[in-house]
């Protein structure tokens, strides 16, 4: 190898720095009224899972796909959901709005900025992802209960409903 191609190459290594990413569940920081925690989650399950259907706060399951993101990966404020090849998107950039899992594109709607005080925002905007109030609503689990989720001000919601935990930020 020549010297040139040996500099180039060290250069290399000393400035492009991988961007680590890291897999895990993204979970409501406030257990609300789930011991188990409320996790951003896909409907369904096995063969009856709905990717095309709004994402929900569900009940935490550790490990399971349906609730594994990626981030910090080749697209750094993407949600990436690694078992699918999707990531979260906005259904528009509206309060009120739902997220949805779409294929990862370059789509304003599909950045978010995972900030220290656990806000997840959608960039460029002042909203945040908010689990719906109440009481969580059983479903076919054991003991598994979900909530709605939506887009809304992150300054005019409670923070227990708007604190995340992420992979990126245990």
């Amino acid at each position: 190898m020549s010297l040139m191609l040996k500099l180039l190459v060290v250069l290399v290594l000393l400035f492009v720095q991988p961007v680590s990413a890291e897999e895990g569940l993204i979970q409501l920081l406030d257990p609300l009224d789930e011991p188990e925690f409320y996790c951003l989650d896909v409907p369904g399950w096995g063969n009856r899972l709905n990717l095309d259907a709004p994402l929900m706060a569900h009940t935490c399951k550790p490990g399971a796909a349906d609730e594994m993101f990626t981030i910090g990966s080749q697209l750094p404020t993407r949600l990436f959901m690694q078992a699918y090849d999707r990531c979260v998107e906005a259904g528009s950039a509206q309060q009120g709005s739902e997220l949805f899992m779409e294929r990862c594109s370059d789509s304003k709607l599909q950045g978010f900025l995972i900030e220290e005080k656990g806000h997840i925002r959608l960039t460029g905007t002042e909203l945040c992802l908010v689990v719906a109030d109440g009481v969580g609503t059983p479903t076919n689990g054991p003991s598994h209960v979900r909530r709605d989720l939506s887009l809304e001000s992150c300054n005019g919601t409670t923070p227990n409903l708007s604190i995340w935990k992420t992979p990126a930020r245990d």
